[in-house]
């Protein structure tokens, strides 16, 4: 895998990571059991960020011919799961849906930050 996706993933997930925590222990302070369930959503969404890395990146490099079709099968994987996941949560308790879902959308402010830094870094050298 290329270093700096590598790198990108690394620090994206540290990110998320430290949000997820923080954002999680002042929910389920606030309200009950909704803490739990943004954590999860969290972890998913983190899961299917590292594994996107890894699987595009070994797709487009050794598989260069059916990259498009392979990439595609993949993304349908990771969203059948993340769906199920959702839905079983859904089944158990619809309210807790919400902060599964907030938790899973919220991996996006990790991306947003890193490429904040990255920007910022750039334009300073």
């Amino acid at each position: 895998m290329d270093k700096h996706i590598l790198d990108m993933v690394k620090k994206v997930s540290a990110v998320n990571l430290a949000f997820a925590v923080a954002v999680a222990s002042i929910v389920q302070l606030s309200f009950k059991n909704y803490g739990l369930f943004i954590l999860i959503g969290m972890f998913i969404a983190i899961f299917n960020f590292i594994l996107n890395s890894l699987i595009g990146g070994m797709i487009f490099k050794k598989l260069p011919n059916s990259s498009g079709s392979l990439y595609i099968i993949c993304f349908i994987v990771r969203i059948v799961v993340a769906a199920g996941i959702g839905y079983s949560i859904f089944i158990y308790n619809k309210n807790n849906v919400i902060a599964y879902l907030f938790g899973y959308t919220s991996h996006l402010l990790g991306v947003y930050i890193y490429s904040v830094i990255e920007n910022n870094r750039d334009n300073v050298t």
